[in-house]
């Protein structure tokens, strides 16, 4: 791997390690969003998932897939990969 790989590997896998442990479960929202953050259960398990959301997107931004040559895989004029 090259370094920027290296660094964006890094940052995912943080992004990952962060959103399993540091999220609540939809059960433990559900009976602690009210007393922990003042909103009903709904509202807090859809900023969650948009936090989560956020997360994700933070962590792949611009980094590009990678072939099982080791080489950026193309991209089809869809934006669908191949």
């Amino acid at each position: 791997m090259k370094p920027k790989q290296i660094e964006q590997f890094n940052r995912m896998r943080a992004a990952l390690i962060r959103i399993a442990k540091e999220y609540q479960t939809p059960d433990q929202l559900r009976r602690n969003a009210e007393r922990d953050y003042g909103l009903d259960a709904g509202e807090a398990i859809e900023m969650a998932y948009e936090n989560i959301q956020s997360e994700a997107r933070a962590a792949v931004c611009g980094t590009r897939a990678v072939n099982v040559n080791g080489s950026p895989s193309r991209r089809r004029a869809s934006g669908k990969e191949k």
